[in-house]
């Protein structure tokens, strides 16, 4: 990057590097979901390109549905918040108080509710659509705590050798309708202009570990737009990582043999079944009737009775029926080969706002199995991206309780550790039944207090458990309260 070099023309420079990827993201988009990435110079009002088969939607859909489901289990946390084992080794603990723990739980709570009102499901189930289909999408943490997606011809980016973002570029287009004065008067346009007018935000990786990001119209930065993160609101995902690329291969591109074959078969179907559907009569050159029998037979409607010679009218017929069957066959082949690989035929999960551990664990198992560990590493860099950030914003937010950076850090449980803390609650009820067994003596050794805090920690349930300090409170009251029923009863 040149010294002092505008975010337009970064864009641009970078245009280059990223046309293959686009072109590739083009060309599997056409053949399942043709909106999700369309061709260079599209309008609203173009038509895009119209697969001969909906089948590879379906797979596109199915398969993002489900990641969904996995990575935003309905009515389950998909992360827990956590002491650093290292920091309680410094304070000379060897576990959490209930008391913390409990506000940890309510801490998760507060962001699980955040989450659900910011609506983060439609972002996800798109952004996961993308990554199937083109392999590349980047989210945007708004300061509203929103996600916002952008597609592969919107941004442009640099990665260092180990993977690492180190630079990216955001281009969108804005109506003068939708700008301020202020972003009007240095773009020079007009409100009513008709035109569209580029916006470039710049992210850039600095050697201290933080993000500076500023925004650029007309190659002219936006006042007050600069700023510098911790971290990066902007979090590009791929797929299926390559070495030494910057880009990610999708899904699609992994089949996109069978897709191909499945387009090119299901258009020789829908094109023979045209042709083997066509009625034509052929009449005799020198038939008796001549025209008058042409016009006779043309003018007939179904049932119809005409008078004519059987040998000078032939029913032309579609011959390559062989053809059509062999066509199918392999259609019907890579089908479900094309199913498998995308799981169509698989055993949904429950569309509910409550599904069974069993469920969510088959589900979480079948798809690191199906899609060869991309699942678990998905899981790890956007949830665990958003989770930072959101956590970050909360607090400047005030919607939650400042901590220190090194104090409280978050652990994605979803992937093959979806169901962590139902895993965390077996083994308490395993200790609960092993302790009602020990002996009455041994029996108080047991601290009763921070497991059932624990157990209903784990079942997302702790404020219902009292704390020390409600507790004491508690029995300082029952205390009060007997002292004056005896005084009243004239005892003591």
């Amino acid at each position: 990057m040149r010294l002092n070099e505008s975010a337009q023309s970064r864009y641009k420079s970078l245009q280059e590097k990223r046309q293959p990827f686009l072109h590739r993201a083009q060309e599997m988009a056409a053949i399942t979901l043709p909106s999700l990435m369309p061709p260079d110079g599209y309008q609203g009002n173009q038509k895009l390109p119209e697969p001969y088969n909906g089948l590879g939607a379906r797979c596109v859909i199915q398969l993002a549905s489900r990641l969904m489901t996995a990575l935003l289990p309905p009515g389950q946390h998909f992360f827990s918040l956590n002491v650093p084992p290292d920091y309680l080794v410094r304070a000379g603990q060897t576990a959490l108080d209930k008391d913390t723990e409990q506000g940890l739980a309510l801490a998760e709570k507060s962001i699980h509710a955040e989450i659900e009102k910011k609506q983060w499901r439609q972002p996800t189930h798109i952004g996961l659509q993308h990554l199937v289909v083109t392999g590349n999408v980047l989210e945007q943490m708004m300061p509203d705590n929103r996600i916002r997606v952008f597609r592969l011809d919107q941004y442009v980016l640099t990665r260092d050798p180990s993977g690492e973002i180190l630079e990216i570029v955001v281009e969108e287009h804005v109506h003068p309708a939708n700008m301020p004065e202020n972003l009007l008067a240095l773009a020079g346009i007009k409100q009513n202009d008709r035109t569209t007018v580029p916006i470039y935000t710049h992210v850039r990786k600095t050697k201290q570990n933080q993000w500076d990001i500023y925004q650029e119209i007309q190659e002219q930065k936006i006042p007050q737009s600069q700023g510098s993160y911790r971290i990066n609101p902007f979090n590009a995902l791929r797929w299926s990582a390559v070495v030494g690329e910057d880009y990610g291969r999708s899904k699609c591109e992994e089949h996109q043999g069978d897709l191909r074959a499945l387009e090119a078969l299901s258009k020789a179907m829908l094109d023979g079944a045209a042709m083997a559907s066509r009625n034509i009569m052929g009449v005799r050159p020198n038939s008796a009737g001549g025209m008058n029998l042409r016009r006779k037979l043309a003018k007939a409607s179904n049932g119809d009775i005409v008078v004519f010679n059987p040998e000078d009218v032939t029913m032309l017929q579609f011959q390559n029926t062989a053809g059509l069957q062999i066509t199918q066959s392999e259609l019907m082949r890579i089908s479900r080969e094309v199913g498998a690989a995308f799981l169509l035929g698989s055993a949904l999960t429950r569309s509910a706002e409550r599904v069974t551990a069993t469920e969510l664990r088959q589900n979480a198992e079948e798809l690191e199995s199906a899609l060869g560990g991309v699942f678990s590493s998905l899981a790890e860099e956007m949830q665990y991206a958003r989770i930072r950030r959101l956590l970050l914003q909360m607090q400047a937010q005030t919607k939650l309780p400042e901590w220190p950076a090194d104090l409280v850090e978050p652990t994605i449980i979803t992937g093959l550790e979806a169901l962590g803390r139902e895993r965390d609650l077996q083994r308490i009820n395993m200790a609960l039944q092993f302790s009602s067994q020990l002996p009455q003596e041994i029996q108080p050794y047991v601290k009763w207090s921070l497991l059932l805090g624990r157990a209903f920690n784990a079942l997302g349930l702790g404020e219902v458990v009292q704390t020390e300090h409600e507790r004491e409170e508690k029995r300082q009251e029952e205390t009060t309260q007997m002292t004056e029923t005896l005084r009243q009863a004239g005892i003591g």
